[in-house]
């Protein structure tokens, strides 16, 4: 006997369709649109699926953008939803496991250089 299978869609909340762990964080970004720096950004969660942001800048939605972060090469993704300066990112490719817990050991060790 198989297992149901999960149905996936627009009325099914994004929790239940995310299967990738998020992790807070506090990651200053630039955002690029068709190669061109529109802003900078604050990440404030991060899977190897996709991002939150914070942008003061208005998106549309779908958006093909480029996140860079200092340190890793440049990620390609899509805006996904928008709420006011809140903005969700879905990554093209998924980051490998190892790229994002660098991003994160970076950041972590940077912060404790500051303090």
């Amino acid at each position: 006997m198989t297992a149901p299978m999960r149905k996936e869609g627009p009325s099914q909340p994004a929790t239940d369709r995310r299967y990738a762990i998020r992790i807070n964080v506090q990651i200053d970004a630039d955002l690029l649109n068709e190669g061109r720096r529109l802003c900078a950004v604050t990440l404030t969660n991060l899977s190897i699926t996709g991002c939150r942001f914070e942008s003061n800048l208005p998106l549309r939605m779908p958006a093909p953008v480029t996140l860079l972060i200092e340190g890793v090469d440049p990620i390609q993704g899509e805006v996904v939803w928008a709420d006011g300066v809140v903005v969700g990112c879905h990554f093209a490719e998924a980051l490998s496991p190892t790229i994002c817990n660098r991003i994160i050991r970076t950041l972590r060790d940077r912060a404790a250089v500051k303090r």
